[in-house]
């Protein structure tokens, strides 16, 4: 009996971890406020918390040597030239150095207004692991949903329309 009920218990065990981490790595349960954003400017114009408000927004934590970055800056690209008011996004260049922050935005194309992160201090309170995350928040500058790792164009879309809601 004791043989059968251990691997069963850690089978159990991992299946449980596993399931907490999906389910907690979307979402959060409720939305919470956004912390500020970094004052400091790669691409203008600047954007502050208030100025984004009264529509959902995207807020993308990415940096120059980080080669997921670099698969994402296309697909934003793209939403950001094809947004035409239905939401914001702004770029923070997290733990880069500005030059190489401002020749990755030349090189991708990216017309959208990026803020410069160097220290981490800003990212470090959007409590995210890992580039690129992109946070969403509501119209009221809540974090409605965290969004780890490369996204596309319409997975995007689709997070700034749920976050209309």
């Amino acid at each position: 009996m004791r043989r059968v009920l251990l691997p069963v218990l850690g089978v159990a065990l991992v299946a449980g971890l596993i399931a907490f981490e999906a389910l907690s790595s979307g979402s959060s349960a409720a939305p919470r406020p956004a912390p500020p954003l970094p004052s400091a400017v790669l691409r203008a114009p600047k954007e502050t918390l208030a100025s984004l408000r009264g529509k959902p927004a995207l807020i993308n934590f990415w940096a120059s040597w980080c080669e997921p970055c670099r698969k994402e800056a296309p697909e934003l690209a793209r939403l950001g030239r094809s947004l035409h008011g239905a939401g914001r996004l702004v770029g923070v260049d997290y733990t880069d150095q500005s030059d190489a922050g401002r020749e990755f935005i030349a090189e991708y194309g990216w017309r959208f207004p990026v803020l410069e992160d160097p220290d981490g201090i800003y990212g470090a309170r959007y409590r995210f692991s890992g580039l690129p995350t992109t946070v969403v928040l509501d119209s009221r500058g809540r974090i409605v949903e965290t969004l780890r790792g490369p996204q596309t164009e319409a997975s995007l879309r689709q997070a700034l329309r749920a976050a209309s809601y």
